[in-house]
């Protein structure tokens, strides 16, 4: 069976995911729950995670493999809780409480959503100065969050997932057989016996009445409850709209007389498919015990829209993605390089040209891509990413192009959307562009000259309206050189260049980007600079080691830090090994940053005097006068990377000197 991780802040969070999942998808998948805090050192093996919330996924999205789907849950009120809040008077005052401002908001939404809007909510959540102080508060499953004084506690339970999710999860972990099974049936039976337990000396039975209604017509499927004698007592607004039948003309009836090809009191009933109005429909019945009283509840869905879930599920899916893109304020630097490429990025995010970005993992692109989109007109649109080495080379035309039914053996019925298609009106992330296979390479030129698709076993061509942006790290012109890439391709792409800059031509960014992550990984002031957390020496050695893995590389390096600092200034020694055998293998020859400025000069220069050399560093803004200068000359020349002798060009860098240069490079 296919194997599905829920992956939460809090075990109780997860734990009540992972038992709803079990509940309804057991037969199908197995689930386990882990803790974020723990995915560095789990396995990690499965088929899809689901994060509990954007602010989870957010934290722990680098333990994931590239290769591993994910997406986020949409979580609802769990309706089984709620009965304590239908009781509270008209007009009582509460306080909701939960673990952030967006999550308290949300809650307070969906209650009232729900139709009780008969009470006043005020949010609080951990750094809320300003709320009442009153006797009764609700929380989502928050109950150490709630305030001392408070007399009368109401804790509905963690928010359990929605439909959408469920939908989701179905057709991600393509097990669509269980959509024969009715899974509304189950999620709304829970609906059905709160009606029953609304205390009535507190609410009149219009509130009543109106309150389930409003949580009966949210769904997206027509809904019919029938008694035991097979009298219909409750029937949703989709059904009507179904039917084209108004409530009044259905509610009391027999249920044969709505449906006359249907017998609902058949032992075998499951799910059938008949003809309402012209089209088809799938019925599903499943008989439901209330209490000491029999009933059935029947959903029904056009059978249409059943086959283009995977769509719609796509689209939500966007609209998620969306709202957590990156933006250039995220790219952070302080480096005067990587500020001018930001710029000239920013200038290209206002023309709809297609863009490649050319540089090492770990620089960003990706960021890079997403900020790019944030920033042009099509920010209100799709971003959707692809890994190209990550899809294999016979499934990526129809990936990116989307196919028919029947267009090849295990095509899906109905086909499949490709990702042009779901980017149309946004943008899409063509990553590792380097690795595409070269007849994939003519079919991608030909949608840059036509701007239309075709999906695979089509004959018509569909347009598209798509700003196109690639990545690699690969150098494109040597590929060409090896016949492993289209020269008139890559001309096609390269409209707008970008290049970004690996961490060791940035060492100004260093210090800057490891207190960031310091911040966020020791947490935020608990270490107020780098020297109180790293000695000089292993200072100078992380300004010119030369990062092969760049800012993902000094990610790990922090969170690593944050796993073995004890209070006291780690050494170099404290250093992951493979660091410190990477500068042993380089031959020792370690630089500071200065000497490395100097050493790039008299190469860039082909030889260059100190008094030339202190005019081009205050040219350069660096603090560098001619004393300090000749320190520097001094110690090259002690390192045998330069030849010196006195005159205009008395600096030349050796053989030793460029293969040192070429090292840090």
């Amino acid at each position: 069976m296919k194997k599905l991780i829920v992956a939460s802040m809090g075990k109780n969070t997860g734990n009540v995911i992972a038992n709803q999942i079990k509940s309804l998808l057991s037969n199908y998948i197995t689930v386990e729950s882990v803790l974020i805090s723990e995915m560095s050192r789990v396995n990690m093996k499965c088929d899809m995670v689901l994060f509990t919330s954007e602010f989870t996924a957010k934290l722990a999205i680098k333990y994931l493999n590239k290769d591993i789907d994910y997406f986020i849950a949409y979580r609802v009120i769990n309706h089984k809780n709620i009965e304590c809040v239908i009781s509270l008077p008209v007009g009582t005052e509460v306080l909701l409480v939960n673990d952030g401002e967006n999550s308290a908001l949300e809650a307070i939404e969906q209650l009232v959503e729900l139709g009780l809007n008969h009470i006043k909510y005020y949010p609080v959540y951990p750094g809320c100065r300003q709320y009442p102080k009153l006797e009764t508060a609700i929380t989502p499953g928050e109950a150490p969050l709630v305030p001392g004084y408070v007399n009368n506690l109401i804790d509905i339970g963690t928010r359990i997932l929605d439909i959408r999710t469920i939908h989701e999860l179905i057709s991600r972990l393509d097990i669509k057989e269980t959509l024969r099974e009715s899974l509304v049936t189950r999620y709304i039976k829970d609906i059905i016996e709160i009606s029953r337990s609304i205390d009535e000396s507190r609410k009149s039975a219009r509130e009543s009445q109106r309150l389930l209604e409003t949580i009966f017509d949210s769904v997206e499927y027509g809904i019919l409850y029938v008694n035991s004698l097979g009298k219909i007592v409750r029937v949703n607004s989709k059904f009507e709209s179904i039917f084209n039948k108004k409530k009044k003309d259905i509610l009391g009836k027999n249920f044969f007389e709505v449906i006359d090809s249907i017998d609902i009191f058949a032992k075998e009933r499951g799910s059938l498919i008949i003809e309402i109005e012209g089209r088809e429909v799938l019925i599903d019945i499943d008989q439901v015990s209330l209490e000491n009283d029999l009933g059935y509840l029947v959903t029904i869905e056009y059978t249409e829209k059943i086959s283009k879930l995977d769509h719609k599920i796509r689209r939500n899916h966007e609209q998620r993605i969306k709202r957590k893109l990156y933006t250039f304020e995220d790219y952070l630097t302080v480096n005067k390089e990587v500020k001018d490429m930001l710029k000239r990025a920013e200038k290209f995010a206002k023309n709809d040209a297609t863009i490649i970005i050319q540089g090492e993992n770990g620089t960003g692109k990706e960021i890079l891509a997403q900020a790019v989109h944030m920033s042009s007109f099509r920010r209100k649109n799709a971003f959707i990413p692809v890994n190209i080495a990550a899809v294999t080379p016979n499934l990526l035309e129809s990936e990116l192009f989307g196919y028919e039914e029947g267009a090849f053996t295990g095509a899906r019925k109905g086909g499949k959307v490709g990702l042009f298609e779901i980017a149309n009106g946004g943008t899409i992330f063509i990553d590792e562009i380097g690795d595409a296979p070269l007849d994939f390479q003519v079919k991608l030129l030909r949608v840059l000259q036509e701007k239309r698709i075709r999906r695979v076993g089509a004959s018509q061509e569909i347009p598209i309206d798509v700003r196109v942006i690639t990545a690699t790290n690969k150098n494109l012109i040597n590929l060409i050189d090896e016949g492993k890439f289209r020269e008139d391709l890559f001309f096609r792409l390269n409209i707008l260049p970008l290049k970004t800059i690996p961490l060791r031509r940035r060492r100004d960014d260093i210090k800057h980007l490891l207190m960031h992550f310091v911040d966020i990984y020791f947490g935020k002031g608990k270490i107020k600079s780098v020297d109180e957390l790293l000695d000089i020496e292993t200072n100078e050695f992380l300004l010119n080691y030369r990062w092969r893995g760049n800012v993902r590389e000094l990610i790990n390096l922090v969170e690593y830090m944050s796993f073995i600092y004890e209070s006291k200034v780690l050494g170099i020694s404290a250093l992951p090994y493979y660091m410190i055998d990477d500068e042993y293998d380089r031959g020792k020859i370690i630089l500071d940053s200065s000497e490395l400025w100097v050493l790039e000069e008299i190469e860039k220069n082909r030889g260059i005097g100190r008094s030339s050399l202190a005019q081009t560093a205050k040219k350069q803004d660096i603090n560098l006068g001619e004393g300090k200068i000749r320190g520097i000359i001094k110690r090259l020349k002690e390192k045998e990377l330069i030849d010196y002798k006195e005159g205009k060009r008395g600096c030349k860098i050796s053989r030793k000197g460029i293969n040192a240069l070429e090292n840090y490079k």
